[in-house]
């Protein structure tokens, strides 16, 4: 059966198959049930009608593709984020989930999306289509009463944050993880404007001068265990992270501990105090991504300053039918006064005089997102060789930090 978009009409379906699989419970009577999925979202689907033991008014297989953006090394690209993928208990073990991921993938480049993102509970299925793990989930369980080791910072002032000044972090957390890798980029309407709500809470850190230096973001739990969750603590240096954390710690009055989420290679790390810090229990939360423009993912970001050269970039992808998307290929990559200029190479061109680099999909879906080098695939068994020059030059054009995703769909 042929993949196809969702429409209005395909909402209950569609909220009914995604209940069965992940849980809930979706009244038919309640008209929110078959509201329109959301702006910045396109579904796609298979349905049930047509398949042995099919039925009408049935969705066989499912998924929503949001309409995301992600940081890339001061730049950004076009991502979809994968979500609510399911399969119907009657109908699986039919092939349709290969079906619909590769949809899925073949939808994202129509959309003209550089990369794909996704959370999986079960990686070795989606990697069979050319999706890598390039970020791990890390939360911290933190002592409180190693962050009151921390001074108070003078000429540093916190204050709430409200409806009015949520503008003001919003601001900040676009200009503070500009140059990270993979963060999404929070801007309507998948990130509506407003306090997100759910007890969520937060505080922005100013200086003298009235400028906006920091914030820290959290929701207050009830029950047993760290009863505060500290979603993110931001600032432009490490006085202003020592400000916030120090902060954080005057929570010592209501709670022992705090768990606090970071970033992969998070300068907040660097500033916490003792070493009372461990690993929250639970499983380890996955981001998979896959590279959908080869071309677009490599020109999205800047090229680093005083950076110049020239490569030939090959990817080879064999997990989806070809044409699906526009990963694969020949690529004459040029680095020069901050740009980077991608063109395609026509098939049958003679080998190039500059160096070449080439890549299985796993590698580059591994390697474009950036803070990942050609050594660090060959580690993990992908197929990454080149020349040592374009090697090189390809390393430091993906330089920065590990990827990292706060942000969870």
């Amino acid at each position: 059966m042929p993949v196809r978009e969702l429409s209005a009409e395909d909402a209950l379906a569609y909220r009914q198959l995604s209940a069965g699989a992940f849980g809930g419970v979706v009244d038919p009577d309640d008209p929110t049930s078959s509201a329109p999925l959301g702006a910045g979202q396109t579904a796609i689907g298979i349905d049930s009608a047509g398949l042995p033991g099919g039925a009408d008014g049935v969705l066989a297989a499912g998924a929503r593709i949001r309409h995301d953006e992600v940081a890339l090394g001061g730049g950004r690209a076009r991502c979809g984020g994968i979500g609510g993928l399911a399969v119907h208990p009657a109908h699986r073990g039919e092939g349709l989930f290969g079906q619909l991921i590769t949809g899925v993938i073949a939808r994202c480049a129509e959309e003209r999306m550089a990369l794909s993102m996704l959370y999986p509970s079960n990686p070795a299925i989606y990697r069979r289509h050319g999706y890598q793990v390039v970020a791990r989930g890390q939360t911290l369980v933190v002592p409180l009463l190693d962050l009151q080791r921390l001074r108070a910072v003078p000429g540093r002032t916190t204050v709430p944050v409200t409806a009015a000044t949520m503008p003001r972090l919003r601001a900040l957390y676009t200009e503070l993880t500009a140059a990270d890798n993979a963060m999404l980029r929070r801007e309507g309407p998948l990130f509506p404007d407003g306090l997100p709500g759910d007890g969520w809470q937060a505080m922005l850190l100013v200086d003298e001068d009235g400028r906006d230096r920091g914030y820290l973001s959290w929701t207050r739990r009830s029950g047993d265990g760290p009863g505060l969750e500290v979603h993110e603590v931001l600032g432009r240096d490490r006085t202003d992270l020592q400000a916030l954390l120090h902060v954080l710690g005057s929570w010592s009055t209501v709670t022992e501990q705090v768990r606090l989420r970071v970033r992969t290679e998070d300068p907040v790390l660097d500033v916490l105090p003792g070493a009372g810090a461990r690993p929250a229990p639970g499983p380890v939360p996955l981001v998979m991504m896959r590279v959908i423009d080869t071309a677009q993912a490599l020109s999205a970001r800047p090229a680093p300053a005083g950076l110049a050269g020239a490569l030939r970039l090959v990817v080879e992808d064999d997990t989806v039918p070809a044409g699906t998307c526009r990963a694969a290929g020949a690529y004459e990559v040029v680095a020069a006064d901050g740009r980077v200029d991608v063109g395609t190479v026509p098939a049958g061109s003679p080998a190039p005089q500059r160096g070449e680099v080439r890549l299985d999909v796993h590698a580059a879906s591994l390697l474009l997102v950036g803070g990942r080098s050609l050594s660090d695939a060959r580690r993990l068994g992908l197929r990454a060789e080149g020349d040592a020059d374009a090697a090189a030059l390809l390393d430091a054009l993906l330089a920065g930090p590990r990827p990292s995703v706060l942000d969870a769909f």
